[in-house]
Order: C-alpha cells, then sequence, then structure tokens
C-alpha cells in the first residue's frame, strides 16, 4: 500500500460571497495591508470592494497594481519597495497565478529587505514572511499548498519554480463570483489550464488513492463547468464547479506533482509572452498522447468523464477515444494548434527541453524523459 502524506495548513475559505469576510482574515494576520493586483482586477472594481472592506475593519491598505500579463519577478522589487515604506503587515494578492507568485514572494523578501535577484540565486530570507492572502480571480492556484512559486526571471526570461522555504499562503478566498467579470473566452482557457493539471497530477507517480480521486473530481467539474458556460456563459453554477475543480486540483497536487505539460506552459508562456492559459489548452492534447504510451488505462478511466461510449472498444482505442474528443473539444475554441503560431521554431526546442530538465517535478513522470524525447513530442506539434 501506498504511503499518504497528507498536510494542507492552510485557512481555506471557498463559496459565494466569502470575499466579504476578508476584512476580519487581515486584521487578525496583521492588519496593515498591501494590495497586489494587475490591470485585468482594476478593470473589474475587485480591489475597490476590498479596500472597502478593510476600511471598514478599520485596516489601513494600499494598492500596487503594476503586475501584467507578462511580467518578470523584477516587480517584486518595485512591490518590497512599497510594503517597507508604507510598513505594511500582511500581503494581500487579487489576481491568477502569476499574480499569487509574485505577491507571495513580496511577503517572503519584504522583511529580509534583500532583492528577488539575489533570492532567486540562493539567499534566503532568514527571518519570518510577511502573512500571505490569496484572492485567486481565476478561481484557481496550482501552488496554493505547496512551498514553491513560479517566477520569471528577468534577467534571461526563463521560468523557474521557486522554493518559498516552507512559507505557505496564510489564507486563500475562493469566491466563483469574482470570475464572472472575466471575459467568458478567457474563463474556458483558465479551466482548460484546471483540467491539464489534473490530468497530470493524476498520471503522477506520487498520486495515491485520495489524490485521483481529488483529480477525477476535478476533471468532472471541469467537463461540467465547460458545458454548462457553452450554453449560457452567466450560469453561475458552472463557475462554482470551476472553483470546486481549482480548489480539489491545487489539495491533489500538495500529494502528486504536475507534470511535463505544466513545465512546458510556464517555459513557453514566458519565453514568447503568451498567456499560460492558452498554452495549456494547446498542450493539453499532446500530454494525454504521452500518457497514452505511458498509462493507457489511466487516459481510459477519463472516458466516460467526458461522456464517450467505450463498449466493445480496447484500452488504447478508449483512450485513444478520449484524446480525440479533447482535441476536438479545443479546437472549437479556435486558438492555434501548433508550438509554431506561438513563435516557436526548430531551434528553440533544445533550449525548452534542458529547462524543462531543471523542473525537479519531472521526476514524477510515469516514465522518465530525455530530452531528445521532449524534443520529439514539441516536434509532434509545432
Amino acid at each position: 500500500m501506498q504511503h499518504l502524506n497528507f498536510n494542507v495548513p492552510v485557512n481555506i475559505n471557498m463559496g459565494e460571497g466569502v470575499t466579504g469576510k476578508i476584512g476580519i482574515t487581515v486584521e487578525k494576520a496583521g492588519g496593515r495591508t498591501l494590495i497586489v493586483t494587475g490591470a485585468d482586477v482594476i478593470e473589474t472594481g475587485l480591489h475597490k470592494r476590498i479596500e472597502k472592506m478593510l476600511a471598514e475593519r478599520g485596516v489601513d491598505s494600499i494598492v500596487f497594481s503594476g503586475i501584467g500579463p507578462d511580467s518578470t519577478c523584477s516587480v517584486v522589487d518595485s512591490i518590497v519597495k512599497l510594503a517597507s515604506s508604507s510598513k505594511a503587515r500582511t500581503v494581500l494578492g487579487i489576481g491568477g497565478v502569476r499574480t499569487m507568485s509574485i505577491a507571495r514572494a513580496a511577503a517572503i523578501l519584504t522583511p529580509a529587505k534583500i532583492r528577488i535577484d539575489d533570492y532567486l540565486d540562493g539567499t534566503r530570507a532568514g527571518v519570518p514572511a510577511l502573512p500571505f492572502i490569496g484572492i485567486p480571480s481565476t478561481c484557481r492556484d496550482p501552488f496554493m499548498f505547496k512551498d514553491s512559486i513560479m517566477l520569471t526571471d528577468s534577467r534571461n526570461r526563463r521560468c523557474m519554480i521557486v522554493d518559498t522555504n516552507g512559507v505557505l499562503p496564510h489564507a486563500v478566498f475562493i469566491d466563483p463570483t469574482n470570475a464572472e467579470t472575466m471575459p467568458p473566452a478567457t474563463f474556458i482557457f483558465t479551466i482548460l489550464d484546471t483540467l491539464m493539471y489534473a490530468i497530470e497530477g493524476y498520471m503522477s507517480v506520487k498520486s495515491n488513492f485520495l489524490s485521483e480521486s481529488l483529480f477525477l473530481k476535478a476533471v468532472s467539474a471541469v467537463v461540467s463547468s465547460e458545458k454548462r458556460l457553452d450554453e449560457n456563459s452567466a450560469d453561475k453554477e458552472a463557475f462554482e464547479k470551476a472553483a470546486k475543480a481549482g480548489l480539489v486540483t491545487s489539495m491533489g497536487l500538495s500529494m502528486a506533482g504536475p507534470g511535463l505539460g505544466a513545465a512546458l506552459s510556464m517555459i513557453i508562456s514566458s519565453r514568447f509572452r503568451i498567456p499560460r492559459a492558452l498554452v495549456s489548452a494547446v498542450l493539453l492534447p499532446h500530454i494525454l498522447e504521452y500518457g497514452l504510451q505511458v498509462y493507457p488505462e489511466k487516459v481510459a478511466r477519463l472516458a466516460p468523464i467526458l461522456n464517450e461510449p467505450t463498449e466493445g472498444l480496447t484500452v488504447v482505442d478508449a483512450a485513444q477515444r478520449v484524446i480525440d474528443t479533447i482535441r476536438h473539444r479545443v479546437g472549437l475554441r479556435r486558438v492555434p494548434m501548433r508550438f509554431s503560431e506561438f513563435g516557436v521554431t526548430m531551434d528553440d526546442l533544445g533550449n525548452i527541453a534542458e529547462t524543462v530538465k531543471s523542473f525537479d517535478f519531472i521526476t514524477q513522470l510515469p516514465a522518465p524523459l530525455s530530452s531528445d524525447d521532449i524534443i520529439g513530442i514539441l516536434k509532434n506539434g509545432l
């Protein structure tokens, strides 16, 4: 029997309207707050609601809104400077995965007063971090329960998974109503990103009976959410299901790591300045083809969740049906289906493959991949 180690020491608040409880949590965590976010959230006015809630609890706040879709880690130094000068005692991040990672990095580095480049090069804070509170506007953050974050090195635009030395969020608020202000097409890609993480976690060699159950629940919730959004882009239940999928995927990833698709989406997104969720959607069929080679029975097990009949089919044929269905669903989104459409060329493949090999969680793949293997997968999608 597999050994099970399950530890999620994060205060999770999920449900419609839970954002309204943020003031109490911030007040108890430390008070004076730096809100870290980007232009996409500023347009929705969510930060104003948060500021009002904090003010009602007597908590002062200041907003840093300089995070963009391709921000590198250099922005962390600007946030730390603002946090220090404003004497912030808490950092609150509102936004997508990139914002969550950047804001947590700022919470770690502010008390230590060290530069982000030095941190990436191995210098550690040595003092306790400020409490970090996350509000993932996209209802998901694969690093939510992990002591690591995703950052793009400003010196070379290389994506890195950075160890936080045990620093996890103090609290996370997952409110599906926050995602309702996103453009429908954008939100569809965020849930396809969740789907890729769930499938890769499901195929991880570290996955166990509990994480597998969580990942399968996540896949089911994503499929249901996507279908409902296609029928009605304002369907509240669709957003609730997406939030549940994001949460249970993150819980599963606290036990089993992501995989090749996660690494490739981070690397290609950082280097070519493409939204990571879009890259994930394009990668998904290719990741399933890899799964067909190493875990056909697991891929085939997804067919009923996708409402695909498999009676009379072999395991391999059932798995192929899953891949065809996913490829068709992604194709309906009218997005680039080839890496070359993102600007990736044959000359880029070697560097991408070597960067993938530097990610620790790649060791959790169901079958080892050499650099040549990764290049081969990329060629198939070029």
